[in-house]
């Protein structure tokens, strides 16, 4: 009972530091960009990856396999409550860790990680190197190159679409006025008046955003933009969703509690 409990509460916590640490990463163009504001994006990272995870239930079988250690340590050792939850609380610590200081962190490489850690203290060299390298390390490898292949035919094209179509980027100037103070002391407290000026910004500016002009079938392009923009980053965190949740759930089904039902859905 202890271990289960154990089991759960650690699968728990690398679905939180998860969540925590890649919620945002999906729609972060939408913030940064200024399409959206920080909360709204957030929801929409919420909802699409909740679809994701859904979706992963009835679609994602190959990874629940990998994920649940089988074939990599002896069946035995695979569906071992200590075994697993060790393995939770490698990636979830460090997923967590990462999270903390800020510095990017991936759920799979440390789910890998804490998987071929796990089983080398377990098993030694009595772990399959083989399918390391062939279910984990390559694809791991590949996928980096391939999206960038796939980033570098893409974008001339729509590039080339935009300009095809005629539509057009409008920018506009910003003028106000300027307060420099001359010094400050170490409280932050002005010291002196310090002097006032004239201020003029073309296009840098946050407020002086470039935004295209024109109309696509009667509706303004950057309206169009925009959407295209919200559904491709719903994309990342669809596919996020689709691809992190069964990995998680994996070791909760290698130990065996009570998830059948969606193992059997598949």
């Amino acid at each position: 009972m202890l271990w289960t409990l154990l089991l759960f509460g650690a699968t728990f916590f690398v679905a939180f530091a998860n969540g925590a640490n890649d919620n945002f990463k999906g729609v972060a163009t939408l913030f940064g960009s200024g399409t959206t504001d920080y909360k709204k994006a957030l929801w929409w990272a919420t909802v699409t990856t909740f679809a994701g995870s859904t979706v992963a239930f009835f679609s994602a079988t190959k990874l629940f396999h990998t994920f649940g250690g089988k074939g990599l340590v002896p069946a035995a050792l695979a569906g071992s409550k200590p075994f697993l939850v060790a393995v939770i609380l490698g990636a979830a610590l460090t997923v967590f860790v990462a999270t903390k200081i800020g510095i990017p962190i991936s759920t799979t490489h440390s789910l890998t990680g804490a998987l071929i850690g796990t089983g080398l203290v377990a098993v030694g060299f009595d772990l399959s190197f083989s399918t390391v390298w062939k279910s984990f390390l390559t694809p791991l490898m590949v996928s980096p190159f391939l999206a960038v292949g796939i980033a570098v035919l893409v974008y001339p094209l729509l590039r080339l679409g935009v300009t095809l179509t005629g539509f057009t980027k409008e920018s506009c100037i910003c003028i106000g006025g300027e307060f420099v103070p001359v010094a400050m002391t170490s409280e932050g407290h002005l010291m002196t008046t310090g002097t006032q000026s004239l201020r003029v910004v073309v296009d840098e500016e946050v407020n002086c955003l470039q935004r295209y002009t024109g109309t696509m079938l009667g509706v303004n392009v950057q309206t169009v933009l925009d959407s295209v923009h919200y559904l491709s980053a719903g994309a990342v965190s669809f596919a996020r969703g689709l691809n992190d949740t069964p990995k998680i759930v994996a070791l909760v089904v290698a130990g065996g509690l009570g998830l059948n039902w969606g193992v059997s859905l598949l």
